[in-house]
């Protein structure tokens, strides 16, 4: 099963087109090993996948197929004994599968997830522990001195957890970060870092370090298209993201009434 819009196949195919076992994919708000993730193709073909994932229910799937994984959350600062929300969506069907703990669930509902939050979803409280990636990485990875991929899908929390890494130090070449909303604070923050949106494959923006891209002319007509991609009204967006909610949330009622 590919992950949403298709975008591991599409950045294997585009950046990575020859297998490598010395290379390294961070997956932050893992989830579960297989469904909807990105890092499952790349472990598939012999990478190092390193998931890094707060809840223990999803810890617990990759720890009995012997993955590695990290139990943190992640964010700007570390701290011990930290609320984090997880919200059970009971079986919705999406993308092939079934909706357990992967939506909304996160340090804190952001105003705009909790705007599109169905209201008959149980939630609950538990206690994890928060890490700046770079103390990720530095005491369980001291060896990786570069990221090929990084993946941060942390339902709105992306920007914390990409402020707690020192990205030139370890100048990830492709970031993939979940946009559900298009934010423009996110291509600002990334621009500021020297990467480039390549691609956005909803719900994920693909960043390139502009290293991979040097071709000045290559890079002005991605800045274009990117550019005319955000006249687009975010009314519209919201909207788009209501419908695919309710239909995965109605499919899920149909199924219970039956």
């Amino acid at each position: 099963m590919n992950a949403e819009g298709n975008v591991d196949v599409i950045v294997r195919e585009r950046f990575f087109p020859v297998d490598s076992c010395n290379n390294v994919f961070i997956d932050v708000g893992a989830a579960k090993p297989e469904y909807l993730s990105i890092s499952a193709l790349y472990r598939s073909i012999g990478w190092r996948i390193i998931a890094i994932e707060p809840n223990p229910v999803f810890c617990e799937l990759h720890q009995e197929k012997g993955y590695e994984v990290l139990q943190y959350a992640c964010g700007t600062r570390d701290e011990d004994n930290v609320d984090f929300i997880v919200v059970d969506s009971h079986g919705a069907n999406y993308h092939g599968g079934q909706v357990s703990y992967e939506s909304f669930s996160s340090l804190g509902i952001k105003e705009s997830y909790a705007s599109l939050k169905p209201t008959n979803l149980d939630t609950k409280t538990i206690k994890v522990n928060l890490r700046r990636l770079d103390t990720i990485l530095e005491n369980h990875a001291p060896d990786i001195e570069c990221i090929n991929i990084l993946s941060v899908d942390v339902e709105g929390w992306e920007l914390e957890v990409l402020r707690g890494l020192d990205i030139a130090k370890y100048r990830p070449q492709v970031m993939i970060v979940e946009n559900l909303f298009n934010d423009k604070e996110y291509k600002l923050f990334m621009a500021n870092n020297n990467y480039m949106l390549w691609k956005r494959l909803p719900p994920n923006d693909v960043y390139v370090n502009r290293d991979l891209i040097p071709n000045s002319l290559t890079q002005s007509y991605l800045s274009l298209k990117n550019r005319c991609r955000d006249l687009i009204p975010r009314p519209l967006t919201r909207l788009f993201l209501s419908l695919k909610l309710r239909r995965m949330y109605s499919s899920r009622s149909i199924k219970d009434q039956n």
